[in-house]
């Protein structure tokens, strides 16, 4: 856990921040993955003492959303559990004896911020000035949610959200509760992709009803659940929103 936390502190003096729960075994472990739009497990395959194949099985067949990275001690163990790690779909390996933190903000980097979400990051580079690009990126992405206005002002290092809205105005793009309504779309749509029902990814999302979710959908991107399914899921809400981000930018 000293390597994680390690990690996660130097992700977050660079904008990155994470929510991080703990559990208390296997099973725990597989409710929680369940129950919240956790994207990265860590887990330790020798936790039990054993090789745990079965319960990193069960927890990526019961959790198929959630990347899984073995994070452990793996001095003296055999070198074909790495091999059997790959086969049940684990996505990294840091062994705490010979890797540190940087092995750990590397895997986080590959898995969080891939695919789509990547891929919209550096679209906005062209769209936003490096200055707004350098909080805005990392938000979008983060797996923790600022929660409020005042909230994201601060991590944009604007003070206020006065202040912070009115920096927005001035390079024509949306106002912060709009900004913090996109992100958390782009999660929902990474959940709906993951197979969670509309009702699943409201609950996890902590949106008031599946309603609540499907009417954000539909005010801020002008799509329904099975319109955004159709048209490219996380990907197509990416791309509209750096078409927002870009329609309102000095020309």
């Amino acid at each position: 856990m000293d390597t994680l936390r390690s990690a996660l502190r130097r992700q977050a003096a660079g904008g990155v921040h994470h929510v991080v729960r703990t559990s208390r075994g296997w099973s725990d472990l597989t409710a929680l993955a369940i129950a919240t739009p956790a994207a990265v497990a860590f887990v330790d395959p020798y936790h039990d003492g054993a090789f745990a194949a079965t319960e990193i099985r069960r927890l990526r067949a019961r959790a198929p959303g959630v990347e899984v990275v073995a994070l452990a001690d793996f001095h003296g163990r055999p070198p074909t559990d790495g091999f059997a790690l790959a086969q049940l779909g684990v996505r990294g390996i840091v062994c705490v004896r010979r890797d540190g933190p940087d092995a750990v903000v590397r895997v986080l980097d590959a898995l969080v911020r891939r695919g789509p979400l990547d891929e919209m990051v550096a679209a906005l580079a062209e769209v936003v000035p490096a200055s707004v690009h350098r909080w805005l990126g990392p938000m979008l992405v983060s797996p923790a949610d600022p929660g409020s206005v005042p909230a994201l002002a601060r991590l944009a290092g604007q003070g206020t959200a006065r202040t912070l809205g009115r920096l927005l105005a001035a390079e024509g793009l949306p106002a912060a509760a709009e900004l913090l309504a996109w992100r958390r779309l782009l999660h929902a749509a990474r959940l709906l992709e993951d197979g969670r029902s509309v009702a699943g990814a409201a609950a996890v999302l902590e949106f008031s009803s599946a309603s609540a979710l499907r009417k954000s959908l539909r005010r801020v991107a002008g799509l329904r659940p099975a319109e955004l399914a159709a048209s490219g899921g996380v990907r197509r809400l990416a791309h509209l929103f750096v078409a927002r981000c870009r329609s309102g930018a000095p020309r």
